[in-house]
Formats: C-alpha cells, sequence, structure tokens
C-alpha cells in the first residue's frame, strides 16, 4: 500500500482522534482510538499477507476499520464519514453499526453474519483485538463485568462468524477465524483464574 493510501490512513486518524477525543476503554487507562488503529492495522497486516481481492478494496476496507465505531459511539453524521472514508468506506462503517444496543444482540449479530465480506473482515479483526484486550486488561476490568456484560455481546457473533464462508477473501477470512478462537480461548483461561475477583 502506497503513499497515497498512507496520506487517506493519516487524514482518517485524524479525523477519528478528534471523534474519538473524550472516550477510552479498559476503565480510563486507553484511548479508544488505539483499538480502532489496532483493528486496523491487524487487517492490514492480514489481508497484505493473503493478497487477495483488488488493492483499492483492500485498502478501502482497512482504511474503513479505523472508523468501524464512529457512527456509533460518536455524534458524527454520514456526510462527515464520508467525506473522509468515501462511498465504501461509509458502507462498510454502515455495515459495522449496531443501531440495536447491546442489551439484545441477535438482530446486529444477524446483520454481521449477512454483511458483505469487507464488513465480516472487520468485525473479525475488532473481535480479536477486542478479546485480547480483555484478556491482558483482566487486572484492569472486573471479571464480573466480563462475564456479565463482555462475553454475552460477543459470544453469539463469534458463533456466528466462526464458519461463515468468504469467497474473495477465503485466506484472510479463515486466517482472521483462527486468531478469534485461539484469542477467545486464551480469554477465557485468563478468566479462570480471576474468578471471584482475584488470580491466584
Amino acid at each position: 500500500m502506497g503513499s497515497i493510501f498512507e496520506k487517506r490512513r493519516a487524514e482518517a486518524l485524524s479525523f477519528v482522534k478528534k471523534m474519538h477525543s473524550r472516550r477510552t476503554r479498559l476503565g480510563g487507562k486507553e484511548r479508544e482510538w488505539h483499538h480502532l488503529d489496532r483493528v486496523s492495522r491487524i487487517l492490514e497486516a492480514v489481508l497484505d499477507g493473503s493478497d487477495e481481492g483488488n488493492q483499492e478494496e483492500r485498502e478501502n476496507i482497512v482504511i474503513a476499520a479505523l472508523g468501524h465505531d464512529t457512527l456509533e459511539d460518536t455524534d458524527v453524521t454520514e456526510a462527515e464519514i464520508e467525506e473522509y472514508f468515501g462511498a465504501d468506506g461509509l458502507r462498510l462503517i454502515q455495515g459495522m453499526t449496531n443501531r440495536f444496543g447491546d442489551e439484545h444482540p441477535e438482530p446486529y449479530v444477524r446483520q454481521v453474519a449477512s454483511a458483505e465480506e469487507g464488513v465480516r473482515l472487520i468485525k473479525l479483526s475488532d473481535l480479536y483485538d477486542n478479546c485480547t484486550s480483555v484478556t491482558y486488561g483482566m487486572a484492569v476490568m472486573d471479571a464480573a463485568w466480563v462475564e456479565g456484560y463482555f462475553l454475552p455481546i460477543v459470544r453469539p457473533m463469534i458463533a456466528a462468524l466462526s464458519t461463515v464462508p468468504f469467497e474473495t477473501y477465503p485466506r484472510a477470512g479463515g486466517m482472521l477465524q483462527t486468531m478469534v478462537a485461539l484469542s477467545y480461548r486464551v480469554l477465557l483461561n485468563e478468566l479462570d483464574r480471576y474468578r471471584d475477583g482475584k488470580a491466584d
């Protein structure tokens, strides 16, 4: 991915930092945009390694991953999203946006599982980073929160996306499915060590 892509990424990241400037994760210990950047960079590495799709499509997916939570978590307009991420980016970000809330994850799971491949790739990268972050942040996060809030949201999404086929991106999709399965297993193992609020 060349200099034009890097310019697009820098502009999109600057926008994302501004829109998420007050949002944090891991009990306030991490800026939200760190997660967004990681999801994008994980996806870039996987897509570069697979060499699937065409370059423009891959770049659009990677850039859209930077903004995947922006419609859902900020007061940004769709016009602003399109300005920084393009029409394809807006469509991918719309596909990633949960408009149903977290109390009943089933409609959102159905939305993502039936979405175009780019959306599913972004979601798998998102799941991998979320599971990994929560695992390494277990000392900060409350185990009861992980069990009562986080797992009920991610468990059905992981199950739905674990075997969904990819036609254009079979290697990238398969790699991300494996990465998510491993990160989820490690998360559950770590959670076992923090049952009852303390590690052995």
